[in-house]
């Protein structure tokens, strides 16, 4: 909409700073004000995502590493989660081309405004965490213990695997744990999206 003079002062300040400006919807401003009352600007206060493995494994917080999962509506589920909880960042493992990506980054509310989404190998990625003092968990069908049995709590990377083939066997070797989701059911397993969010939040209570 229109803006007034005084916003777009500020602006243009802000722009000379060199300072990024993304412009949003009423709505979503609303949103991350946490109020209903109008805002022509927010200030988000912090260092930009990062952007190398090294640092993101040296950050706070859960960090999960996406291997071949096929659908962008499943990745865009789980960044959305994950950001909101507030996880460190996420490592994608796909032979994705451009428009997926977007597509996942779109259904997951644009969350690399905020954290960092990286594209790497998975056997990178878990080395970094191990470099970094992470421990490394893997969620997959022939865990052993389930999520509230499991040591959740610390600096943490989690492997989730593709939809169909679950977590490279070879990445299940390099794990300190394995965990399932419980089913009673005839269908073997949840949708990948319900089985992260039971994950994480697990890892929200065991850290709250």
């Amino acid at each position: 909409g229109d803006l007034s003079e005084a916003t777009q002062r500020l602006l243009t300040r802000v722009s000379n700073l060199g300072i990024p400006i993304r412009r949003e919807s009423g709505r979503e401003l609303r949103r991350m004000n946490a109020s209903e009352d109008a805002a022509d600007v927010l200030a988000l206060v912090g260092p930009p995502p990062v952007q190398s493995l090294e640092e993101l494994m040296a950050a706070d917080g859960i960090v999960f590493v996406l291997v071949g999962l096929r659908y962008p509506g499943n990745v865009g589920y789980i960044l959305r989660c994950l950001e909101v909880a507030g996880g460190a960042g996420v490592v994608l493992d796909n032979d994705w081309e451009a428009p997926q990506r977007d597509e996942a980054l779109r259904v997951g509310m644009c969350p690399d405004r905020f954290f960092p989404v990286l594209d790497a190998p998975s056997g990178e990625a878990v080395a970094a965490a191990r470099a970094a003092g992470r421990r490394v968990v893997a969620l997959e069908t022939s865990g052993r213990v389930s999520p509230w049995e499991a040591r959740l709590v610390g600096p943490l990377a989690v492997i989730v695997g593709s939809e169909t083939t679950g977590v490279p066997r070879a990445l299940l070797e390099k794990a300190d744990e394995v965990v399932a989701i419980p089913v009673d059911g005839f269908i073997p397993s949840y949708n990948v999206q319900a089985a992260v969010g039971i994950v994480l939040g697990e890892w929200m209570r065991q850290n709250s």
